[in-house]
């Protein structure tokens, strides 16, 4: 939905299909339903069911009819479709024993008896507030509003929340380029946004009026990728990264409106690290953050311009990705700096700049990122956890959490906006897929495909059936898709904010292990029991079962990843030799594949020594397995290009080459399954809030 606000009147307009049901509008692709007093985001299963009832009014449908077109088939019992009715009645406010929208029909089913009209897009809503002006005035002014906005992509959430904090009830899109928009950093006059922009070749950095749209390009030729950049405090100088695989620097460029003079080199770092830089309230002194290398943790300096002199500055341990998020204080020199500790949980701490004190202000154990200080610099502001709705403040000591803004898509870590009050952040409205390439009849097939993220896709090792993480019911749970029957089946019932970031199944598919963020979970596949191992809250990488009872991962020991084993039988752990980083075990002992600390690869039972067909080829991406092999076949994801390369190991040649929008996949036998967005949408935009709620 798009929202205008115009002296005293709230004009919205849906985007996408819409209808009309009695006192209510409801909006199909947003799962937003609306009335002349409310607005509330519905639940997608709830907003699946209104939709199927909308499209079938006054038919009685059976509970059978339910099951196939809601569900699309997935197995789940008459009560969970009865439970789903009693909440589209309650948002509905509608009333079982005297019903105005929904019907039961005993032993029958159900029938919508409410009038409900597919609404055009082009049809808006009024709703009148304090000020009443005359029609005709109001349509010429909403006329010439609307005009030049034709195409954005404006929104309205809602937000009910009480605190004396500023809270937000809409947002507007600044940015609705082709591609993912990330890093708004507004100049001082509020007109100007710079932002990074990636649209699956490069990554770019734009500054734009949002007034006119006029936007420019800082280009440092077709080899390098340019930002995130930051304004500094008059909006006159803009500081920014520059970066390849082979090259690393940092810029400044000065600009008179959107004129911009020639760019500066203030430092050159290390050739893999891709950074961020800020100024500080001094435009001589800027704060960045560098790498020793690809994957490398992250540290954090200062730099004096005129002297070209850094220093490192008192910062937390480095854990994960080290110390890459940073915010400077709006008014003071005190750096907010988010940091993971060794059990994986955020701390935030602030460095005083002046005095190079650090200190913990407080810790979360959750899936969160990149706290910011509030505009009066009393709070920190953070998107929520996990699947990260939301933008929330929390007080220094880590109390008092407030919602600011509640969103329907999932948004990236929020900015201040340069006006002293707004926000700005991404919002996502992708949707990624999984695709089927079989290798030997060279064929790519849609298998996952639903409204919502399927994530982390992984073949049994019978290729019968794959195990993938969905955002259908508004939470993570693990699902499993039949590839000869092409049904879905929900296993799990998790409803809470954990977050799966790789899954692999054991031998003979009666399990299958997930890592979140500290632990590893195993779930079993017929009832969807889920057993936390008792391990050590920290970071798990390539995971895999070497047996029904043996699950393996690497953890760092002693500086480096080294490979430990867990025995599901008695709980207990062996460390294997500290030569290997990793192992993956498969099924098929062919295919297991060592990685040593000096990055040689092996395969097999026997650890064969294997030669890649591309050199220095990282064992992880991230915390999954980068590298996989199925017979004569190896295949490994380069992040740069975002592909998966797969190569036949005995004739050293290339086979195929496969786009994938995520760094996951899998591979077994002839089958590939690899993630790509949906088409008919962008990644992501950027968008700001606006219009204050009252206190």
């Amino acid at each position: 939905m798009t929202t205008f606000i115009l002296k005293g009147y709230v004009i919205g307009i849906w985007i996408g299909m819409r209808w009309k049901i009695e006192g209510f509008e409801f909006s199909e692709q947003h799962q937003m339903l609306c009335n002349e007093q409310n607005m509330v985001r519905i639940e997608p299963m709830v907003g699946e069911l209104l939709t199927y009832f909308c499209r079938h009014p006054n038919q009685v449908i059976s509970k059978q009819q339910l099951l196939d077109n809601v569900w699309h088939g997935r197995y789940v019992s008459d009560n969970t479709v009865s439970k789903l009715i009693t909440k589209l009645r309650k948002v509905l406010q509608d009333d079982a024993r005297n019903p105005q929208f929904i019907v039961t029909i005993p032993k029958r089913g159900y029938r919508f008896i409410a009038s409900a009209t597919q609404l055009t897009d082009s049809t808006d809503f009024l709703t009148k507030q304090d000020i009443s002006y005359p029609k005709r005035w109001i349509d010429k002014r909403v006329q010439l509003l609307l005009l030049p906005l034709t195409f954005a992509s404006l929104f309205w959430f809602y937000f009910s929340d009480h605190s004396p904090a500023n809270t937000f009830i809409s947002a507007k899109a600044v940015t609705t380029d082709i591609g993912s928009e990330y890093f708004p950093s507004f100049a001082q006059d509020g007109i100007r946004l710079a932002y990074m922009n990636n649209n699956g070749e490069k990554f770019k950095l734009f500054v734009k009026n949002i007034i006119s749209g006029e936007q420019v390009e800082i280009n440092h030729g077709e080899e390098n990728g340019v930002g995130p950049g930051s304004w500094n405090d008059k909006g006159t100088k803009l500081v920014y990264l520059v970066a390849s695989p082979e090259n690393c620097q940092y810029f400044i460029s000065e600009f008179d409106g959107l004129v911009m003079s020639k760019p500066k080199l203030i430092h050159t770092c290390k050739a893999g690290s891709y950074g961020a830089i800020k100024f500080t309230h001094d435009d001589n002194i800027v704060i960045f953050s560098e790498s020793p290398g690809m994957n490398k943790p992250y540290s954090l300096y200062s730099l004096n311009i005129n002297s070209g002199k850094t220093q490192w500055l008192p910062q937390p341990e480095l854990h994960l990705e080290g110390n890459s998020q940073f915010d400077l204080h709006p008014t003071e020199n005190k750096l907010l700096i988010s940091s993971p500790n060794q059990q994986q949980w955020e701390g935030f701490y602030q460095l005083d700049l002046e005095t190079q004190q650090l200190n913990l202000l407080f810790k979360l154990n959750a899936y969160i990122c990149c706290g910011i200080w509030s505009h009066d610099g009393k709070h920190v502001v953070m998107m929520g956890e996990h699947p990260a709705r939301e933008i929330v403040q929390y007080s220094l000591n880590g109390s008092d959490k407030t919602i600011l803004f509640t969103s329907s898509q999932q948004l990236h870590r929020p900015e201040r906006h340069s006006n002293g009050v707004d926000y700005a952040f991404s919002v996502f409205e992708h949707d990624i897929n999984v695709d089927e390439y079989n290798i030997s009849e060279d064929k790519t097939q849609s298998i996952l495909n639903d409204t919502f993220d399927e994530r982390l896709a992984v073949l049994s090792p019978s290729t019968k059936q794959v195990a993938y993480i969905s955002l259908t019911t508004g939470n993570e749970e693990l699902w499993l898709y039949d590839r000869e029957t092409k049904k879905k089946k929900k296993i799990t019932q998790f409803a809470d904010g954990r977050h799966y970031i790789d899954l692999t199944w054991s031998p003979g598919e009666q399990s299958i292990a997930g890592v979140t963020l500290n632990s590893i979970h195993v779930i079993t596949t017929t009832t969807g029991e889920t057993k936390v191992l008792p391990l050590p809250e920290k970071e798990f990488r390539g995971v895999s079962f070497k047996s029904l009872n043996i699950i393996s991962f690497s953890i760092k020991l002693d500086s480096n990843w080294q490979v430990v084993e867990f025995n599901l039988d008695d709980n207990s752990m062996e460390r294997i030799d500290s030569k290997w980083r990793s192992i993956q075990y498969t099924s098929a002992t062919d295919n297991w594949l060592w990685n040593d600390q000096d990055g040689n690869w092996y395969h097999g039972e026997d650890a064969t020594p294997l030669l890649l067909p591309k050199h220095n080829v990282n064992a992880f991406y991230g915390r999954q397995f980068n590298v996989k092999k199925s017979e004569n076949r190896v295949a490994f994801y380069d992040p740069n290009k975002r592909k998966i390369n797969i190569y036949d190991i005995e004739s050293d040649k290339p086979v195929t080459t496969l786009y994938n929008q995520v760094g996951h996949f899998s591979l077994v036998g002839d089958v590939v399954l690899f993630s790509k967005n949906s088409s008919k949408i962008n990644d992501s935009d950027i968008y700001q809030t606006y219009n204050n709620s009252p206190k």
